[in-house]
């Protein structure tokens, strides 16, 4: 039998939503404005260094200790931290609504809302019941999100493993991390991965730790972003990418995929029927 490895990204590929931005959407209109004005305003993408006297605020102390209650380890020196980005993004909005009153459980039952395509959930179960195929999501979220959704939907068993971000409550109040913490070691990945997090070595590691790529006949990466650019170079000729149609994954491929080279096949799905109807032939 052929034994498959399938390879989520979870916002706009699992789900037809940015689970970031839609729990300010369904809350509080300002605070989601306020969301925006920091993404456009920081940095997505590169790391770079931030002034000592940003470093020195109020905020900047309290996400020290927000780190801590993560796991975190020591902060770095003032003058080498990063520029915030899009966790760090999330969790500054996060502290605005507890502030404006909203609670754990109003947070809970915006994600609860967020829906999962019916042929998406009938393509994920149906694969996963006919046997030999391990379910692994990579993505920038953060673990309550995910978890959340996956319990809602009867999907919590889907997925071997999530590789995110952390998150935790503490009260009313929830804590978002970065995989990769802003006070440790950095990944040194230069195809463009977020800082919090390199795709493409977390591939590379998870597929170590269960038998390397030899372990599986085919692995099928399915997303939507630049960021997941990175784990297609990793895999292999045969390999298959389920690229979301008119995203920035598939502009990447078309403008870098031959240089940086791309073996895997490529096919482009706008819908998720697309995706049943793929898995429905693995």
């Amino acid at each position: 039998m052929v034994k498959n490895l399938v390879v989520f990204d979870f916002d706009w590929s699992f789900v037809d939503q940015d689970t970031d931005r839609w729990v300010f959407e369904v809350l509080d209109t300002k605070l989601r404005r306020k969301l925006q004005d920091r993404k456009s305003a920081g940095s997505q993408c590169m790391p770079d260094v931030v002034s000592a006297g940003n470093a020195l605020s109020e905020r900047g102390r309290r996400r020290r200790q927000e780190r801590e209650h993560l796991g975190t380890t020591h902060p770095l020196p003032l003058t080498a931290r990063p520029v915030s980005q899009r966790a760090d993004h999330s969790d500054e909005t996060m502290e605005d609504l507890f502030n404006a009153g909203y609670k754990k459980d109003q947070v809970l039952d915006a994600l609860r809302q967020l829906p999962v395509h019916p042929a998406m959930k009938r393509a994920v179960t149906n694969l996963k019941n006919r046997g030999e195929t391990t379910f692994l999501c990579l993505s920038n979220s953060n673990e309550v999100y995910i978890g959340t959704i996956l319990e809602k939907h009867g999907l919590t068993d889907l997925f071997d493993q999530v590789i995110t971000n952390p998150a935790k409550w503490v009260g009313d109040r929830l804590h978002i991390g970065r995989r990769l913490p802003a006070d440790g070691p950095q990944h040194g990945c230069t195809v463009g991965c977020l800082p919090n997090m390199c795709k493409g070595d977390e591939l590379d590691a998870w597929l170590e730790a269960h038998g390397g790529k030899g372990s599986f006949d085919k692995i099928v990466y399915v997303g939507d972003g630049g960021n997941d650019f990175c784990p297609l170079l990793r895999m292999r000729e045969g390999d298959l990418g389920l690229v979301r149609k008119n995203f920035e994954l598939e502009k990447r491929i078309e403008r870098e995929g031959k240089e940086k080279g791309c073996k895997i096949d490529v096919t482009l799905w706008d819908q998720a029927w697309i995706v049943d109807e793929v898995f429905s032939k693995l």
